[in-house]
């Protein structure tokens, strides 16, 4: 007792850097498991084998929803990179005759996941969307990037997964080059890629735009079509007798 009267100034002092060692190393854990909330993570993996029919499947891994806005993909053919886009968007929309559910884009809850389709299906309208030479001869790798919308954060997130592409006779294999998705948090990267989305939807504007005879197309549509439309609708629609009323 008496060494602790004597010292009690060094006990003190003592105490109180433990105390706020604990608060700190508490502090940290608190941020840390906050990050851990507010961080999303997209999961793109492959299922149903690894051949022409093997499907890309999207799981949302975070703790918030989200919305899936596009599936980009990048083409490595004949030792070139090539930009393209592999999901439903404007009047590229590679599955027009589908109903909307089965789109690549919507929500998407925690835990959920969504068949994206058969990643030769999706290889196949990217390369349909590409400017690729009419004399490329192979496709050596495809890189898939998911884009979705989050309310936590104003920038798009995005997932990415790479596959080694193989041909064995008459079939192809898609091998994935690592195990996990990277989650890409970088601001500039995803900044980029904000903007790469951008300009498929200003590609399709100016397709559209430029008519066959290379004028510009007016702004504009007659109201006579959308009347027309709507009568028609009415014509299709059952009739309801007065028997049926009563």
């Amino acid at each position: 007792m008496e060494w602790l009267v004597d010292h009690h100034q060094v006990v003190s002092i003592a105490v109180q850097l433990v105390t706020g060692f604990v608060w700190v190393v508490y502090l940290q854990l608190m941020l840390q498991n906050f990050r851990r909330e507010r961080r999303s993570k997209l999961l793109l993996t492959r299922v149903a084998g690894g051949n022409e029919r093997g499907h890309l499947m999207l799981g949302n891994m975070g703790a918030e929803p989200l919305f899936v806005k596009a599936l980009l993909a990048d083409l490595e053919v004949d030792g070139k990179t090539y930009h393209s886009i592999a999901s439903d968007t404007g009047g590229f929309a590679p599955f027009s005759e589908a109903e909307p559910a089965q789109s690549i884009k919507g929500p998407l809850k925690t835990a959920e996941y969504r068949d994206l389709g058969q990643i030769s299906d999706l290889l196949s309208v990217a390369l349909d969307f590409a400017d690729i030479p009419g004399d490329a001869e192979r496709v050596e790798s495809v890189v898939f990037t998911v884009l979705a919308e989050s309310s936590r954060d104003k920038m798009l997130i995005a997932g990415r997964l790479c596959f080694d592409v193989y041909h064995a006779g008459d079939h192809q294999r898609y091998l994935p080059q690592s195990l996990s998705t990277l989650q890409l948090r970088n601001f500039r990267k995803r900044r980029e890629l904000s903007s790469r989305l951008k300009e498929v939807s200003e590609h399709e504007a100016r397709a559209f735009l430029t008519a066959d005879d290379g004028n510009r197309r007016t702004r504009g549509a007659n109201l006579s079509c959308f009347r027309h439309r709507e009568t028609e609708q009415r014509r299709n629609m059952p009739q309801v007798t007065n028997d049926a009323a009563e």
